[in-house]
């Protein structure tokens, strides 16, 4: 039971360490292997935009792809070893 949990808290440790930065339209994303935002950046030229919304929704979901990617990648390469219960 211990080793399990020490495996998941090291699953979760490497999770949050892997990032994934999206720029998109002059708003910049960065989230981590847990799917946690963390960090928005705006640029002036984008808060202007009609598309501010709908920019700010795609630069999000692209971040989220890209970490799941790359994330996936980790996984096939045996990298990130799923704890078995």
């Amino acid at each position: 039971m211990f080793n399990k949990m020490k495996q998941l808290y090291q699953m979760k440790k490497m999770l949050d360490g892997m990032t994934s930065t999206e720029d998109y339209k002059g708003i910049k994303v960065t989230v981590n292997g847990a799917m946690k935002v963390l960090s928005v950046s705006i640029s002036d030229q984008a808060r202007e935009s009609r598309d501010l919304e709908k920019n700010l929704t795609k630069s999000i979901n692209n971040a989220m792809k890209n970490i799941q990617k790359k994330m996936q990648k980790e996984m096939k390469a045996g990298n990130i070893d799923m704890p078995s219960f």
